[in-house]
């Protein structure tokens, strides 16, 4: 890909207890040496399920945006109290 498209990649090797943090739209390919067990955690920001909460027109999905944003925001305000 380097040659062809000027893309480059990395190559990392996860221990026991690491933890990877793959940015969004970043794409990756995994391959397990062992057995191993994956947990993925998909992330909308509070600005971002605004903005596609303004372009719906789908009440089901408006209503599920909103639910999003609030939990946001009484998360964030949480985090902030705790942080007097």
């Amino acid at each position: 890909l380097q040659e062809e498209c000027g893309v480059s990649s990395w190559t990392l090797l996860q221990s026991l207890g690491d933890a990877v943090l793959v940015p969004a739209g970043a794409p990756h390919q995994v391959q397990s040496l062992t057995g191993t067990i994956s947990v993925e955690q998909r992330f909308l920001s509070p600005e971002n399920a605004a903005r596609l909460r303004d372009h719906s027109t789908h009440p089901q999905l408006r209503a599920q945006l909103d639910g999003m944003i609030f939990s946001a925001v009484r998360e964030a305000v949480g985090v902030l109290r705790g942080c007097k």
